[in-house]
């Protein structure tokens, strides 16, 4: 008798071509909302538009760079896990954890921010958290193919 498996066995596979478009797609879109989120912080919450980690080129240039950083990552999780977005998600949680450790460094002056306040501590978690979450919505769900 043939035994059926009581749970689908999907298995999900990163699709690399797609990764010519939505990987750059990813990076412009989290850019942009780090830039409004920049832009909200200064006009309404009291963030000071002369603080070195929130200046646009500073926001832009390492968002480009850590994106960069989550599309390799991206990339070889497709490549070597068996379950791919689950793992990759997985792994962006513990990416955004470990990110937040900045901010509190810099908050609690471990990491040398001069001008640090709690308005400016928040506004960085939520970029972070915000920039995480399109992140792995967009390659989670526009480059993966069942």
């Amino acid at each position: 008798m043939a035994s059926t498996p009581t749970r689908p066995t999907s298995q999900e596979g990163f699709a690399t071509r797609k990764l010519l478009w939505v990987g750059p797609l990813t990076i412009i879109v989290a850019a942009l909302v780090n830039m409004v989120i920049r832009t909200i912080a200064v006009a309404f919450f009291g963030v000071p538009d002369g603080f070195t980690y929130l200046q646009a080129p500073f926001v832009i240039g390492s968002t480009v760079v850590f994106l960069l950083v989550a599309l390799l990552a991206f990339v070889l999780v497709g490549r070597f896990a068996r379950r791919p977005v689950r793992f990759y998600r997985i792994l962006a949680l513990v990416a955004l954890f470990v990110s937040f450790l900045t901010p509190v460094m810099a908050l609690t002056g471990l990491f040398p921010a001069p001008g640090m306040n709690l308005h400016i501590f928040w506004i960085m978690i939520v970029m972070h958290t915000v920039t995480a979450i399109l992140t792995v919505s967009l390659l989670t769900t526009l480059a993966v193919e069942p």
